[in-house]
């Protein structure tokens, strides 16, 4: 039997391993490369070249111009920066967005809810994780000035029909965001043909470094910068630029998607095996519509079982999957992306996330399955709870 001295990772959406190209120290490139890319001698011209280089790969790989794209923290720093720069117009205020975004997204809402002239509709949706295109339609008002729907959600991997919310956005000439961080470098992604005016994206979803983000910016659409005291990034996002993080960005982004294909093939084979056998298992049932999700991603619950005590029994194994969000004094919580699809509070808190990446293997999936299947009946045992 397949067994580890090192943790078996299956946690990918929330951070993916690293890969190689991220962490592999680049002399030559920190040699030549280590001016601020704002200053005109030639360190400083060298750091430019190297940060414009990587800036124009990164817009060939996706599609878009290199002057929509500026460079963030990550992906909670872009999704703030194009919802509160709201908060500066006194004008009436209307912002749809769903129940099932993350928490980058939905709090933010929160807090503009705040302010009287912002008002915020969070459309629900399908028991399988899916926003309705037609409920959409309904929640569009006068005064509705931007709609911000992910791409795909990070807890079910549920792809959402970017396409057809876009066409409605753009029918009524609504300013269209989407949070792309569970989909870039996972399925293919097209920001310019689905006409979305903004987009946010993170490296360390895909196996890149940490730290590094962007933000998508279609040409012509408005953007007041979140950080401001400098004239980096054409004046919409203050601070010096890590130019090595940015060329890691280019680096692993440029491999994943050269990958895409053939991990996406090879985790879609695991994912079915993963199904395949615990649909032999006591109370299983699986969240989202298998055939719309993500090849990597499945979130599955065992009814009557505690999920942070399958967890618990899980990582004592050195594996490493995840569940509902933690609230505060670590208990975990239901989650509300789960909550949002119909199921109950119990139900919601018996689930787990499993997430795959660029660098699992078949041993893996097979002492992941062995396992779980291990501690579930003895869970029940434990608790004499049967479905």
């Amino acid at each position: 039997m397949f067994s580890s001295d090192k943790v078996v990772y299956f946690d990918y959406n929330a951070t993916a391993v690293p890969l190689p190209q991220t962490h592999r120290l680049n002399m030559d490139i920190v040699d030549r490369c280590f001016g601020n890319p704002s200053s005109p001698h030639q360190c400083g011209r060298e750091a430019k070249d190297l940060l414009e280089s990587s800036r124009l790969r990164i817009a060939q790989l996706l599609g878009v111009s290199p002057q929509e794209i500026l460079f963030t923290s990550g992906g909670t720093e872009g999704n703030n920066t194009i919802l509160r720069q709201l908060a500066l117009q006194i004008s009436p205020q209307h912002v749809i967005t769903s129940q099932i975004e993350h928490p980058s997204i939905l709090e933010t809402c929160r807090v503009l809810e705040q302010l009287p002239q912002i008002e915020v509709t969070y459309l629900p949706v399908t028991e399988n994780g899916v926003i309705d295109p037609e409920i959409l339609l309904e929640a569009i008002r006068p005064d509705t000035c931007l709609i911000s729907l992910m791409t795909v959600n990070n807890e079910t991997g549920v792809i959402q029909p970017m396409e057809q919310l876009s066409s409605i956005a753009q029918a009524h000439e609504i300013p269209l965001h989407t949070d792309s961080v569970q989909g870039v470098g996972k399925i293919p992604i097209s920001w310019a043909e689905w006409g979305v005016h903004y987009a946010t994206a993170t490296a360390h979803k895909w196996g890149g470094p940490k730290g590094i983000g962007l933000l998508y910016v279609k040409q012509g659409a408005s953007l007041e910068g979140l950080i401001t005291g400098g004239k980096q990034e054409r004046g919409r996002r203050a601070g010096t630029e890590n130019v090595m993080l940015i060329h890691d960005f280019a680096e692993s982004l440029q491999w994943t998607i050269n990958q895409q294909a053939a991990v996406s093939t090879r985790l879609q084979s695991f994912k079915k095996q993963i199904i395949n056998q615990l649909e032999t298992t006591n109370g299983f049932f699986i969240n989202g519509q298998v055939d719309s999700c993500l090849p990597s991603t499945l979130n599955v619950g065992f009814e009557g079982v505690s999920a942070e005590s399958l967890l618990i029994s899980l990582d004592l194994d050195n594996i490493a999957v995840s569940t509902g969000a933690a609230c505060s004094s670590g208990a975990i919580e239901a989650s509300h992306v789960l909550l949002a699809m119909g199921l109950d509070r119990k139900k919601a808190k018996s689930c787990l996330r499993i997430s795959m990446g660029w660098n699992t293997i078949q041993e893996e999936v097979n002492y992941l399955m062995e396992r779980i299947q291990f501690h579930v009946n003895r869970l029940y045992q434990k608790n004499n709870a049967r479905p």
